[in-house]
């Protein structure tokens, strides 16, 4: 399309002509009724919004029933039109402009015009009436063949003498008025020029090609364009197609807003759809069909008045601008420039006064159009559409107004069709749809009260138009519409005129509509390389010097451009831009973009830095170590087969190459080691195995393992002598034995059998031991002989007593002391492979399994002197406190068991008894639990040397724990007010836990204060006030950072909490305390879905036994984390942080 200029006419307006030569144009301004200007946009310079209408009619017209003055009247003093032009029907007129019958007869409406439509006006703008306001007489045209037309005849002199003339000339040259009505001079002048056409089709164009060629400034607009009277025919798509290819600045519109005559057809016409004509109306129609070929041909609204009522005949519509106006921006104030106006197409056209304001632009490239306008943009360009509307407070009908929906309606522009081709006759744009349709929830209003809307239309590909509906209705109104779509209106048979009247203007007012014109878009397609070179010149990542998170890499560019990228190392960084490693110190990639459209390609390259993080290990060994009989083995311990060992790489970056070397002597001689093979060692002794791994990104890592092979026996050395006599009734005590091995026994020598000093007879007392290796030394025997005695009392070297001497368990027994002890206490010396067990009578018990101390030590367990035991605040103890304390420091690497006895009859109703520990740093008891195995002894796994009591603990009732996996863990957590029940009795393990829930638990469980926390989240007031202390001690520990965005840190604190964002909670309360590590690892099956700022929190969680996985060997980083799992979890925290 290519864009038209409208012509500028430098003229003075009719009305100008009309009052005096000495009055100057500017002394007409606006009268207070006219309708209120819009706000101008930055490409209009001068101008302002006009309202009125090209086609009413007075007594001129036989079948018009009001007077000249009564019509201007109503138009500019009742109505605030701004202009006026008039349309008596082109034929012979019976009266003057008063409705008087001419005393002469007859003549042409052309003469008519000028005796006294011309001459009346002049008279009444003399007498002041109408001042500022624009007048024409058109006239309406019956078009040969067809129906009507409304035409101007518009010069330089708009009312002049030869103006008017012209009119007289029209209608003798293209009507079938008598030669006789016309003056002979005139008459031979004209004929000598022209031949008259007023029959056919063809005529029609004649007198079209006649104005254009004459008078090329005046219009044709098409009236009631599908209503066929008498002999007219039918006018067609190909028929308007041929009156606008004649001269498009003369035939440009036609009117689609029909008057409303409210005969039985609204308009007169047999297809209306909310009183505007099928051609308008139908979605995709007629009109749609032309502006989809780029024409610039506008709908606009008339009242085709003839008069209010009539009662012999019928009731005929709306005097002007009563019901209907068009809105038409016009620059200057005379009939040219109005009709320059309307040729522009800035115009929109109203039923009801539904709107009084309406603003319509869309904007692309830097540039903007309005109404009428034609957009150059680029292919693939953005648009931004703007809308703009208000209405008034109500209408002529006494009525409140309101838009209910405005419709964004788009076509495309294929160009124009030529004639003779199929296309010339198709009525239809079937690419037309309804793009958006906007309601009071998608405009905001501005202050000036209008309303406002934005849509934005993304990469146009092709030539198109938009045009703007609204109506009163909603989308589904019973008889009006349909999904949006106006219904034909009925028709109303009433007889009674005024009461037929009373109903159509009922129904009028309640479907209202408005029509903008369009707004054509022209989309210049891009070359190939000038779309690759814009896209290259925007294509931009930011700031790629700190990379922490994945990029955005965009795979389409300007105009249709394809993007693929390509990184440099797509180990750390992928393609699509997605960090798959972050690197353990700063790594540069390079990430290419190809930018292609057909042939046309080019490159641009991205340097990216990875941030290091030195949290991360890249690279680990593992080793498999089995004794010969197939049993794992520990790197250190002694063992009395032989081992073997072997060891593999893993690396935090797949696909990087690793290479192990092996250095198995004392001078550290590394050699090469292929990885997983088996090294055996078989011979005695302790050997020292050194495992170094490196891999390709120069990260390196070592394994020392130590294996110690021992398969002598110890040996067993009897105290004393190997047989004993005694007499009976004395005492007896074992003088012992010691055993000697190179690597030390396990335990204490087991000894078996008893001596039972009141009974005469031969006893044994065999002894036995055993290395940390797992050798048996021999068994050695003392031989005890008792004899009968002639009397009691006494003694010998066997030592003093009576009663029968037990064999010494491999237990603790109470310390002999040369002072009186003041509380009950047992000492046992315990080898950390061994393990043992120490038991104070009718207090309680303990065992140390093996493993669980880092060396031996003299393990003490005593009762608490009654004065030293701390204070128990509302807590009832049903047991003495005990102590169990390490001759040497270091935490207990497995958990001890612990066995309490209590008072069973101190355990209220609702109670249960539950063990507790002492924590000294918090000064308080914390809950353990335990199981009451017998009805007063308890019995618990417990993590410290501390003091423990069992104390009356009443506990919650909770309905939907029982058997459920996680009550191992619950129970200690709401022992320990970690946690706790709802209202209704229920846990609800299932429910997931937010990110507030999850830190107040820790800090709980880890008994954590708030001093008061330096750092603010900016969106700390989401942080309910009941965790807001809670919030700040994680804070202040280290456990909790948030995210940020845009240099803001945010909590995020009502989110639930995903696995990966718990683990990275818990991996920070683990780096800030002494913890457990275990031998575990998490080799997951979705090991890459965990996001890499959690994968070191996810690994070390694993290594302290906190994280597992599911039975599917998958983590499921992006789970919400539940109840029950946030309870297992924490509890294993606690274990690991041995509390």
């Amino acid at each position: 399309m290519k864009k038209r200029k409208v012509r500028v006419f430098l003229t003075s307006s009719l009305a100008v002509l009309l009052l005096s030569p000495n009055l100057t144009q500017a002394a007409y301004s606006a009268s207070a009724k006219s309708t209120p200007e819009f706000t101008t946009t930055a490409s209009e310079h001068s101008g302002k919004w006009m309202t009125g209408e090209y086609h009413a009619h007075t007594f001129e017209s036989n079948d018009a029933q009001e007077s000249l003055k009564s019509v201007l009247d109503a138009a500019f003093e009742q109505n605030g039109f701004d202009w006026m032009a008039l349309a008596d029907h082109l034929r012979v007129s019976d009266r003057d402009d008063e409705g008087v019958n001419l005393p002469g007869g007859s003549i042409p409406m052309s003469q008519g015009i000028i005796d006294y439509q011309n001459e009346k006006i002049k008279k009444l703008q003399a007498e002041g009436k109408y001042a500022g306001k624009i007048i024409f007489s058109g006239f309406e045209w019956d078009m040969p063949q067809y129906d009507h037309a409304a035409v101007g005849i518009v010069t330089d002199h708009p009312g002049s003498a030869e103006a008017l003339k012209a009119i007289n000339q029209f209608e003798y040259l293209f009507t079938n008025r008598d030669v006789s009505m016309f003056d002979p001079a005139d008459v031979a002048k004209w004929s000598a020029a022209d031949k008259r056409s007023f029959s056919t089709k063809e005529d029609t164009r004649t007198a079209m090609k006649w104005l254009s060629s004459h008078y090329p400034d005046s219009y044709v607009l098409i009236n009631h364009p599908s209503r066929k009277n008498g002999t007219s025919s039918e006018l067609k798509i190909e028929d308007i197609r041929d009156f606008n290819n004649i001269d498009p600045n003369l035939v440009f519109g036609f009117e689609g807003m029909l008057g409303n005559q409210m005969a039985s057809d609204r308009g007169e016409t047999p297809e209306t759809y909310g009183g505007t004509d099928v051609k308008v109306a139908q979605l995709g129609g007629m009109w749609d069909a032309l502006l989809g070929e780029g024409r610039r041909f506008w709908n606009f609204a008339n009242s085709d008045f003839h008069f209010k009522t009539k009662n012999d005949q019928f009731s005929s519509g709306y005097w002007p601008g009563e019901y209907s106006k068009n809105y038409t921006w016009v620059d200057g104030s005379d009939i040219n420039a109005v009709v320059d106006g309307m040729r522009s197409g800035k115009s929109f056209s109203v039923f009801g006064d539904l709107i009084n304001a309406l603003e319509f632009n869309v904007s692309g490239d830097g540039q903007e159009e309005e109404m009428g306008g034609e957009l150059d943009v680029k292919q693939g360009d953005d648009l931004e559409l703007t809308i703009r509307f208000k209405s008034p407070q109500q209408n002529n009908n006494g009525d409140a107004v309101k838009v209910d929906h405005v419709d964004l309606i788009s076509g495309e522009v294929h160009g124009k069709v030529d004639p003779g081709t199929p296309d010339y006759t198709k009525a239809t744009n079937d690419s037309t749809q309804v793009l958006k349709r906007f309601t009071s929830e998608d405009w905001t209003t501005d202050s000036e009260g209008y309303n406002v809307i934005k849509y934005k239309v993304e990469a146009v590909d092709k030539d198109r138009y938009f045009r703007l509906r609204g109506t009163n209705l909603g989308t589904d109104v019973a008889g009006e519409t349909v999904n949006g779509e106006p219904q034909i209106d009925p028709k109303n048979n009433t007889v009674d005129n005024l009461t037929r009247f009373e109903e159509i203007n009922a129904r009028n007012y309640s479907d209202m509509w408005f029509y903008s014109n369009p707004i054509f878009v022209d989309v210049e397609s891009y070359s190939d390389q000038q779309a690759v070179n814009d896209t290259m010149t925007e294509l931009d990542l930011g700031d790629t010097s700190a990379v922490t998170s994945d990029l955005t890499l965009p795979t389409e560019g300007k105009h249709g451009t394809s993007i693929v990228w390509k990184s440099s190392n797509p180990v750390l960084m992928t393609n699509a831009g997605k960090i798959t490693f972050q690197p353990k110190k700063d790594t540069k990639l390079t990430l290419t973009a190809t930018i292609q459209r057909g042939l046309a390609t080019e490159t641009k390259a991205f340097e990216v830095t990875l941030s290091g993080d030195d949290r991360i290990t890249p690279l680990a060994l593992h080793s498999t170590l089995k004794t010969e009989n197939g049993q794992s083995y520990l790197s250190g311990d002694w063992t009395n087969h032989s081992v073997s060992v072997s060891v593999y790489a893993s690396v935090y970056i797949p696909g990087a190459d690793v290479s192990i070397q092996l250095a198995n002597d004392v001078n550290g001689n590394f050699l090469p080691y292929e990885s997983g093979k088996v090294v055996e060692i078989s011979e005695e002794g302790q050997h020292q195995l050194q495992f170094k791994a490196t891999d390709s990104l120069e990260n390196t890592t070592t394994l020392p393992i130590a294996v110690n092979i021992d398969r002598t026996a110890p040996v067993i050395t009897l105290k004393g002598d190997s047989h004993l006599n005694l007499t009976q009734g004395n005492g007896f005590k074992d003088p012992g034995a010691e055993v000697a091995d190179k690597v030390g026994i396990a335990g204490a020598i087991l000894v078996t059998g008893t001596v039972d000093v009141q009974t005469p007879g031969t006893y044994k007392l065999k002894y036995n031991a055993t290395d940390l290796a797992g050798n048996a030394a021999t068994e050695v025997v003392r031989t005890v002989v008792v004899t009968a005695g002639t009397g009691s009392g006494g003694g010998n070297n066997n030592g003093g007593g009576s009663g029968p001497v037990p064999t010494p368990a491999p237990t603790a027994t109470p310390s002999p002391t040369g002072q009186p002890a003041t509380t009950p206490r047992v000492e046992l010396e315990v080898k950390a492979q061994q393990g043992g067990t120490g038991t104070l009578k009718d207090v309680g018990s303990f065992t140390i399994p093996a493993g669980a101390l880092s060396g031996n030590s003299e393990i003490s367990f005593s009762v608490v002197a009654t004065g030293e035991t701390p204070a128990k605040g509302d807590l009832q103890a049903v047991s003495v406190a005990v102590e169990l304390t390490s001759g040497k420091t270091g935490m207990l690497n497995k958990p001890v068991e612990l066995s309490l006895n209590y008072d069973a009859a101190q355990i209220t109703s609702g109670h249960k008894a539950a063990i507790y520990y002492y924590n000294e740093q918090l000064k308080k008891w914390i809950y353990v639990g335990g199981q009451s195995q017998t009805a007063g002894i308890i019995t618990a796994n417990v993590n410290q040397f501390a003091k423990y009591a069992v104390f009356n603990y009443q506990a919650p009732s909770i309905t939907d724990l029982n058997n459920h996996w996680s009550s191992t863990f619950t129970d200690r957590l709401i022992g320990m007010g970690v946690m706790k029940g709802y209202e209704d009795h229920t846990f609800r393990p299932n429910e997931e836990v937010t990110r507030t829930q999850f830190a107040s638990m820790i800090v709980r469980a880890l008994g954590l204060q708030s001093m008061g926390s330096t750092m603010k989240f900016a969106d700390q007031s989401a942080i309910p006030s009941w965790a807001a202390n809670d919030v700040a001690a994680a804070v202040n520990a280290g456990i909790l950072r948030g995210y940020e965005v845009n240099g803001k840190m945010f909590f995020e604190p009502l989110e639930k909490i995903t696995r990966a964002e718990m683990s990275v909670m818990l991996a920070n309360a683990l780096n800030a305390n002494a913890h457990k590590q275990t031998d575990k690892e998490g080799n997951f099956a979705d090991l890459t879905s965990i996001p890499q700022w959690a994968q070191v929190s996810v690994k070390a969680g694993v290594e302290a036994g906190i994280l597992g996985g599911f039975e599917d060997h998958t983590f499921r980083p992006e789970n919400h984390a539940t109840r029950a799992e946030a309870a297992a979890t924490i509890y294993k925290l606690l274990e690991a942080l041995y509390l």
